[in-house]
């Protein structure tokens, strides 16, 4: 296998068990490669490392769970290899800001952290896979959603200097930034919008709207919150965002140039 379909193998294997037993070891024997290697080699690409993107995609896989069952917050504690209710609090705080119980109740939004989309990659003359290191997330499950709104405004954000967040007061501040940026969008966004989170700190809000006038609206009313503050071991930043607008175009919709239109309409990254 070449490293596109190493790590294709192991992005697949990872969310096919998140609430069973699953290790950075045994990715890397599902794929018969040398765990440093494959450590190297994702951390490379997606600038994490394999067991924290296993903790990140089952912590999102409980938040969904917390919102649409009423199973016990313990239940989905051991369901996803958190051997205590304290130490998935704790694990849970640290990347959505909040206790279980408290992102239970008023949370609608839980896929802080979706799968990893592994299908970009660049080709040299011979045909030799060439991986690319841009971070982007995999939301074709929700494509039929945004096909239903063709002809209707998604509004683009993106966080203002999230690496200088990361590199200043650490990754775990990093986290809370998004978070707070996706609960800034979920509060703020009608039943029939649809909050998503496209790459590292790329949002997109598929709105009911056709009029642009009207997206502008909504975009404002959440960047209205820039400026508030967070904060993150004992440390407090500001978080805000830019957004820009595109229309869903009618028609066929093809994913990839649809994802791509998301990106371009966001104003440039930092």
């Amino acid at each position: 296998m070449n490293n596109f379909e190493i790590l294709s193998v192991v992005l697949e294997f990872i969310d096919e068990n998140l609430s069973g037993e699953i290790t950075a070891e045994l990715c890397a024997k599902k794929c018969s490669y040398s765990l440093s290697n494959l450590q190297k080699m994702f951390r490379c690409t997606f600038h994490i490392g394999v067991s924290d993107y296993i903790a990140r995609r089952r912590l999102t896989a409980a938040a969904k769970e917390l919102i649409e069952t009423d199973t016990p917050i313990l239940d989905i504690a051991l369901k996803y290899g958190y051997n205590s209710h304290e130490v998935f609090t704790r694990a849970f705080a640290r990347l959505w800001g909040v206790t279980p119980s408290k992102f239970r109740k008023s949370s609608r939004f839980s896929e802080i952290f979706p799968k990893f989309d592994n299908y970009v990659q660049i080709t040299d003359e011979k045909g030799n896979v060439i991986m690319t290191s841009k971070i982007r997330f995999d939301v074709s499950h929700l494509y039929d959603f945004i096909k239903e709104h063709r002809g209707k405004y998604a509004v683009c954000f993106d966080i203002v200097q999230l690496m200088y967040i990361n590199d200043t007061y650490g990754s775990a501040a990093g986290d809370i930034a998004i978070a707070e940026c996706l609960r800034r969008i979920d509060e703020n966004a009608g039943d029939d919008m649809l909050p998503i989170r496209i790459g590292g700190d790329e949002f997109v809000l598929i709105t009911d709207y056709s009029d642009i006038n009207d997206a502008q609206a909504a975009a404002e009313k959440i960047l209205s919150l820039n400026g508030g503050t967070v904060k993150s071991g004992g440390n407090e930043f500001e978080v805000s965002m830019r957004a820009g607008y595109v229309l869903i175009p009618d028609g066929n919709l093809r994913y990839n140039k649809l994802f791509d239109s998301f990106v371009i309409a966001g104003l440039p990254r930092d």
